[in-house]
């Protein structure tokens, strides 16, 4: 199902590949659709990489009593991958939760949220998302204050609370023909139960083409045209449950060139 969000990001999305190309249009002979939003004149020439903070974490959080969420919102051609560092360090240095690298498409552009959970911090810790496509990156960082009283080992992690999607596809441009790897990383206090819902709303399972991964991403084969559609992740756990959506635009190869 097509809603207003989904209809203006892609439009930003097919905005952004056509700033990013110069002066040749594509053939007339473009794919049938119903969707001209998603569709938009392609210019030609040597593209370098890109990526852009569309929405940064605040420049500053208050730890207190409860984990802060810090959000990164990035766009990107080819798809964008966020790494988070607590003072230059990966975060995983520091903590077990982490959002791991996704496998990129050369060819792909993706509008990507990354959510860091910060359970623990003293007063001046600071905390940097990195986005980064190829060799271009963008930063942005948030420094954490704790309460008085409450800097020195300050610990969160049991915190009863519903789980955090922290890396999802918003929307995801994609070859036809190529296979997809659509982003579910959770954060939760306890053991969380992952699922997915194709387009159709039918829960994933036993479809000899797409299959929920260990990560609790969803590996979509070969895609089709027929499979454009939102894509939706739940994760739940004993206090509650999160829902995402990705949607999945499948492609012609030379309408997204390849980089």
């Amino acid at each position: 199902m097509f809603n207003l969000v989904s209809l203006l990001v892609a439009a930003a999305l097919v905005s952004l590949q056509c700033g990013l190309e110069a002066n040749a249009q594509l053939d007339n002979k473009q794919m049938d659709n119903n969707i001209k939003a998603f569709v938009a004149p392609l210019t030609k020439r040597r593209s370098r990489n890109f990526v852009s903070i569309q929405q940064a974490p605040p420049e500053t959080a208050r730890l207190a009593g409860a984990p802060i969420e810090l959000r990164c919102e990035v766009m990107g051609v080819p798809s964008p991958t966020v790494q988070w560092l607590k003072n230059g360090e990966p975060v995983a240095d520091y903590m077990e939760e982490t959002n791991e690298i996704q496998a990129v498409y050369p060819s792909s552009m993706a509008w990507l949220m990354s959510t860091l959970v910060v359970s623990e911090a003293v007063s001046g810790d600071v905390f940097t998302c990195v986005a980064t496509t190829g060799l271009a990156t963008e930063t942005a960082s948030t420094t954490v204050f704790a309460e008085p009283g409450d800097d020195a080992n300050l610990l969160l992690p049991l915190f009863p609370a519903a789980p955090v999607i922290s890396s999802y596809y918003v929307q995801l441009f994609q070859d036809i023909g190529s296979d997809v790897v659509l982003p579910c990383r959770v954060y939760s206090p306890t053991e969380p139960q992952v699922y997915w819902q194709d387009q159709h709303h039918n829960v994933i399972y036993d479809n000899p083409r797409m299959r929920v991964l260990r990560s609790g991403d969803l590996y979509i084969k070969d895609i089709h045209w027929t499979d454009m559609g939102e894509y939706t992740c739940t994760a739940k756990n004993l206090y509650g449950k999160t829902t995402v959506s990705s949607f999945l635009y499948p492609a012609r190869p030379k309408h997204v060139r390849k980089y």
